[in-house]
């Protein structure tokens, strides 16, 4: 969320707005994007739901691990066994085959692994690129129909910096400030809270053991 904004820019910007005739009409207000954004509830529930699917990949990783390890532990029995001698010529040859076919199934299964990996890594990345793109949109939707239903100009946002690393907003009374009132706006169609359990106490969510007398 953070910009870097050209100095030179927002100059011919400042000026183009500050003619005469124009300055009496110049209204600028600041927005902490990046706190708007935070507490957007979409933000929230977007963060849950990638955070979920990570576990999730994670578990199927655990998985696909434990196999491989499983497999490899038998490749290692397979490959012992066909280089021990009290065996008999035919019983070596046999695990030898063995310890063969073992070890190609590892090979796949350690592809396999590296595959599924690269593959939900991709998609986990792309899932947040979308919801940032889709929930930005969003945000910049309602801040310019407030900023239009106030009359302002201009909004800057206060977590900007330059392209030289300083803050784009270098003292802001914090008047003009929509940060709070945007934020209450985006979160006003935030679906209800589930209702508490009026069969267990006060403080108290359903299963959790009472606490030691």
């Amino acid at each position: 969320m953070k910009k870097l904004i050209p100095l030179g820019l927002l100059g011919l910007a400042f000026l183009s707005f500050c003619t005469p005739g124009r300055a009496a009409d110049f209204k600028i207000a600041t927005v902490d994007l990046r706190k708007v954004f935070d507490s957007y509830y979409k933000t929230v529930q977007a963060n849950i739901a990638i955070s979920n699917s990570a576990v999730e990949r994670d578990k199927e990783l655990n998985s696909m691990n434990d196999a491989r390890r499983k497999g490899q532990s038998e490749w290692q029995e397979a490959e012992a066994s066909a280089n021990t001698m009290s065996l008999s010529a035919d019983e070596r040859e046999k695990y030898k085959k063995k310890a063969q076919d073992l070890l190609v199934e590892l090979q796949i299964r350690s592809e396999s692994i590296s595959n599924y990996y690269v593959t939900t890594e991709a998609k986990r990345r792309e899932e947040m690129a979308r919801h940032v793109n889709d929930i930005t949109t969003e945000i910049f939707g309602v801040m310019n129909a407030m900023a239009k239903k106030q009359g302002y100009t201009l909004i800057l946002d206060r977590t900007a910096v330059t392209m030289t690393g300083n803050p784009l907003v270098l003292y802001t009374s914090g008047e003009n400030d929509l940060t709070d009132s945007l934020i209450k706006e985006l979160n006003s169609t935030a679906p209800a809270a589930p209702a508490p359990d009026t069969n267990s106490p006060a403080g108290v969510s359903p299963g959790a053991k009472p606490a030691p007398k």
